[in-house]
């Protein structure tokens, strides 16, 4: 097992996708993260020799080495998720397959709860891209290049002079409400894949599209958008040229979970 907790694993723990993104949010942003304790799990007898100090550690990814192209996510049930079974299922995969274990320092919601999914695209010195889903949705599929409900792009030059009030301006796109209801139909099948009830959610997630809250993008402007010609240097001496934030909100912050940079494969 290697844990963010100790410091000789983190070089090791930064040689896998997904858990390498997961400390840069950690180091880089570390107000944003929603996580505050990973672990990572190689197979099946590391998870069973040191299942009793993982009880804290509810959420799930999966991840492998960065020398590889960035294996696919291995959907994880909702309701009492098997390790044992998810493991096997990375390893069917991917034999470098690893399990990411970790823990959410914020009150959680329901998958179909959530204000926005969200990705900002950051192209250091030059624009800032925001790909966004509505309520219902998460980061995955903004990250997957599913769907987008509502794209912006922000010139470098602006970060001054941009505000909630000019905010709207920046908008490139919104999606059409045929075109809507194909996403969440597509969200719905793929939450009841997962394990939750269809009703819920049919009842839950907007049937005509509803913009994401104003409070939603003062949070973003606040906490990453003004502070990144601050942080313009820093950034640009660690490598990070071309790279994104991406994850959903929490209650009424954005909460992303990774930070990949453009050396993902």
């Amino acid at each position: 097992m290697l844990s963010i907790k100790n410091e000789k694993d983190i070089p090791h723990i930064l040689k896998y996708h997904r858990a390498k993104d997961m400390v840069n949010i950690m180091t880089f942003f570390p107000d944003l993260s929603p996580i505050d304790d990973l672990a990572i799990i190689i197979d099946e007898d590391d998870y069973l020799k040191n299942k009793d100090k993982l009880t804290n550690l509810t959420s799930i990814r999966n991840g492998n080495p960065v020398q590889e192209h960035c294996m696919k996510s291995i959907p994880v049930k909702e309701i009492n998720p098997n390790v044992l079974d998810i493991i096997k299922e990375i390893k069917k995969e991917n034999s470098k397959g690893v399990l990411i274990l970790f823990h959410l320092n914020v009150p959680t919601t329901e998958r179909y709860e959530r204000y926005a999914g969200i990705s900002v695209g950051i192209s250091l010195g030059k624009k800032i891209y925001i790909d966004a889903v509505g309520k219902g949705f998460d980061g995955r599929e903004v990250l997957k290049g599913i769907c987008t409900h509502e794209r912006y792009i922000i010139p470098w030059n602006d970060i001054r002079k941009i505000n909630i009030e000019n905010f709207n301006s920046y908008n490139k796109f919104i999606i059409s409400d045929d075109e809507y209801v194909k996403t969440r139909t597509e969200r719905i099948n793929y939450l009841v894949s997962c394990g939750l009830s269809k009703e819920e959610l049919e009842n839950a997630i907007p049937k005509t599209y509803t913009r994401i809250p104003e409070f939603i993008w003062l949070d973003i402007l606040k906490n990453i958008i003004k502070p990144l010609e601050k942080e313009e240097d820093l950034l640009r001496d660690c490598g990070f040229l071309e790279f994104n934030l991406s994850g959903h909100t929490e209650e009424k912050r954005f909460r992303p979970w990774q930070m990949a940079d453009d050396k993902r494969m």
